[in-house]
């Protein structure tokens, strides 16, 4: 790989944990034992523009990060390791067509089960740092948190095609331009 195209890369990766952050740090809603967020709705559009890997990337640096920067250090580390499962999740997935899907239905097939595999990781953690209760008690806040953030991405997704920047994705979910998802 040429010089030029690793620092694009990279650019790209640094503006996308920087997207991914803000979404975290910025924009969030307070719960019983911590907050909701839209980073994940940022997390869903990385993969779709940078691919899985360096979705993965973007993804988990940017929302550890807003975790320690708020405090809640406890879960930089969990925090990481599900944002990164989810992104390859969903990376896989539409790299590979799964199921023989295309477009739109492999967009949500495939957010969906990246967002199902970070709420089993997510009570995992929850259930290792505090017990079956507290586990329990996770599932309402981060299947809320995942719901939202597919559907702020899809929309948030279906504009940015129609605009200019459409050539910067990776994967597209109307069958037109970049490798179709």
């Amino acid at each position: 790989m040429r010089q030029t195209e690793r620092v694009k890369n990279l650019c790209e990766i640094a503006l996308f944990i920087a997207i991914v952050f803000f979404g975290v740090f910025i924009i969030k809603f307070p719960g019983p034992f911590g907050y909701a967020h839209i980073g994940d709705s940022m997390i869903f559009l990385s993969v779709l523009m940078l691919g899985g890997k360096r979705g993965a990337v973007a993804g988990g640096l940017g929302a550890a990060i807003a975790d320690i920067v708020s405090g809640y250090t406890i879960w930089a580390l969990p925090t990481l390791i599900c944002k990164v499962l989810m992104a390859l999740v969903m990376g896989a997935m539409i790299k590979h067509h799964v199921f023989g899907l295309k477009g739109r239905s492999l967009w949500i097939v495939a957010a969906v089960t990246g967002g199902l595999t970070q709420g089993i990781g997510y009570v995992i953690f929850w259930y290792a740092l505090f017990g079956k209760a507290a586990a329990i008690a996770a599932v309402p806040g981060l299947t809320f948190q995942a719901v939202s953030g597919i559907i702020i991405a899809f929309v948030i997704t279906e504009a940015l095609q129609k605009t200019s920047l459409k050539r910067h994705f990776i994967y597209t979910t109307d069958g037109k331009g970049a490798e179709t998802c």
